[in-house]
């Protein structure tokens, strides 16, 4: 089932869905040099303080594959994927997305292996795990013009290397999405306070 929310609505579906959540693990996949294709990373990068025995955050950039033994190691009750989706939908708009929506909603051109085959995977190795994906509907996934280095002056291109949860290049979401990636942040902290 597809579900498009407004933000007050998305908060309360998920703090419903989540109510038993035991262990979450949020992975956001996405080329970060496509504008709004970079919207999960982005919201995973913001979120990375947050992270403790019962929450992992993952930027699993196009290859979410590389990144199972860490999720099944956590062993999640729940794993929620933070994506764009081809929903005909207005740009910025979130929905919940089940696995049996996802081979139909979620493009796979910037993916190194289809969603669908990874999530398959894991409910293979995690049989009771409740996977979903917070789908968002790009404004533009056009190539980046100019590259810059993820917070220049912050990091040295050494620390972007080993942490592979942070970007090596910059986001340049456009406003729609960035303006929608913020509420979702904001819901995402409001949930880790009260489930």
């Amino acid at each position: 089932m597809i579900n498009p929310f407004g933000m007050e609505d998305l908060f309360n579906k998920l703090k419903k869905r989540l109510k038993n959540a035991e262990r979450i693990v949020f992975i956001g996949i996405g080329e970060v040099k496509m504008t709004d294709d970079a919207v999960g990373p982005y919201i995973i990068t913001e979120l990375l303080d947050k992270k403790n025995e019962r929450f992992l955050f993952i930027n699993a950039g196009i290859d979410p594959l590389a990144r199972i033994d860490q999720i099944i190691g956590f062993k999640p009750s729940h794993i929620i994927i933070l994506d764009t989706c081809t929903l005909n939908k207005e740009p910025g708009t979130v929905a919940i997305i089940e696995r049996e929506n996802m081979t139909d909603l979620v493009p796979i051109s910037t993916h190194t292996i289809p969603i669908h085959i990874v999530i398959d995977y894991i409910i293979e190795k995690i049989p009771n795990v409740d996977i979903f994906m917070l789908g968002f509907v790009p404004e533009s996934i056009d190539g980046f013009t100019i590259l810059k280095m993820y917070g220049e002056g912050k990091y040295s291109i050494q620390e972007l290397n080993e942490n592979e949860d942070l970007p090596f290049f910059g986001f340049q979401l456009t406003p729609t999405l960035k303006k929608t990636a913020k509420r979702v942040i904001e819901i995402i902290e409001q949930l880790l306070q009260v489930i």
